[in-house]
């Protein structure tokens, strides 16, 4: 399913949205908000008439992201502690350098907050939402050939009630030239046999006009679960692609972790050896230019975390209204498409 080319201008307004807003954000306010919305989901989804299946698919969307949304509140309460801990990593930097060992142990103990948050925990999310987006579209594909059946009946009964009709009128005018002649004979028998044809025309008409609001009926309930399932795929696509690039960051974050932990434990081994002081201090100046890259992708992280919830969260409030949309604009546009 092709992306709009409105969505990258919607996306970056989204990051103007929330880029500034939710790092300022409690944990305790993003989790209400996220809860509060999946209160909503189960009254929204049932209460509607929706297909079975739809349901299902909108159920496993709404899981998953707010699964995603968990994850990503985790990863800020990591990237806090990991920025808590490279405060302390100055220190002991600075205590390195000005060759003082004996308070350099300690903060060299620091744990790294994105073992338990790695490739593992990325790939099963990542996958969950790969079948997500695969039924999702599926389910569009399968709306996609009821409409192009709904639309080859539709066409072919327009053309059935204008045989119908002019059927009907011929009748009429042929049986209203036979009882102008027999007219006299036939007498008021002729009148009401007259009007048997607009009668019949007009229950013609009138059945066919039935018919055609339940098939308008059906179209607008088609078009309605088109964009739902629209909605929930540009959602589903997009925040996929995010995780994506969350997930390269948090694992070379990760690595560069480990890697500073070992440096650090051995810039304190050497400390107590006869150790050129020339070569600890080489090691530290590496140290401590890891920890400044470290420290920025820690940021670009954050930022990219954030734009993550900013579009787990409007795309789940673009679905719900979506869903609760009012009937009446759903009947207007199905009316665009069957003008009956």
């Amino acid at each position: 399913m092709e992306m709009p080319p409105g969505s990258v201008r919607g996306s970056l307004g989204i990051e103007e949205e929330y880029r500034s807003t939710l790092p300022r954000q409690p944990d305790a306010e993003m989790e209400e908000r996220t809860t509060h919305q999946q209160d909503l989901v189960s009254p929204v989804l049932h209460g509607g008439r929706t297909s079975a299946w739809v349901q299902l698919a909108m159920a496993d969307y709404f899981d998953a992201s707010a699964e995603a949304s968990e994850m990503c509140r985790q990863l800020l309460r990591n990237i806090k502690s990991t920025q808590s801990n490279y405060r302390s990593m100055d220190t002991f930097l600075s205590s390195m350098a000005a060759d003082d060992a004996t308070t350099a142990g300690e903060p060299v103990a620091r744990i790294n907050p994105f073992r338990t948050t790695t490739r593992g925990s990325f790939r099963q999310i990542h996958d969950r939402y790969s079948g997500v987006l695969q039924s999702i579209r599926a389910g569009h594909r399968r709306v996609a050939r009821e409409l192009k059946v709904l639309r080859a009946v539709r066409r072919l009964s327009r053309t059935c009630l204008v045989v119908a009709c002019s059927a009907a009128a011929a009748a009429a005018i042929g049986a209203a030239a036979h009882l102008l002649l027999f007219g006299l004979l036939i007498g008021p028998a002729a009148a009401a046999a007259g009007g048997l044809y607009p009668m019949a025309l007009k229950r013609r008409t009138a059945a066919a006009r039935k018919q055609s609001s339940s098939r308008s009926r059906t179209m607008s309930s088609l078009l309605r679960l088109q964009e739902q399932l629209d909605t929930a795929a540009k959602g589903t696509y997009v925040l996929g692609r995010d995780l994506d690039t969350v997930s390269h960051l948090v694992a070379r974050l990760s690595d560069g972790i480990e890697r500073e932990n070992d440096m650090a434990w051995r810039c304190v081994g050497r400390a107590g050896e006869t150790w050129p002081p020339a070569a600890l201090q080489e090691v530290v100046g590496e140290l401590r230019r890891s920890c400044s890259v470290s420290s920025r992708l820690a940021e670009e992280l954050q930022d990219h975390v954030c734009l993550c919830l900013a579009t787990i969260q409007k795309a789940r409030v673009l679905l719900i209204q979506e869903i609760n949309q009012p009937a009446i604009e759903r009947e207007s546009r199905a009316s665009m498409w069957y003008p009956f």
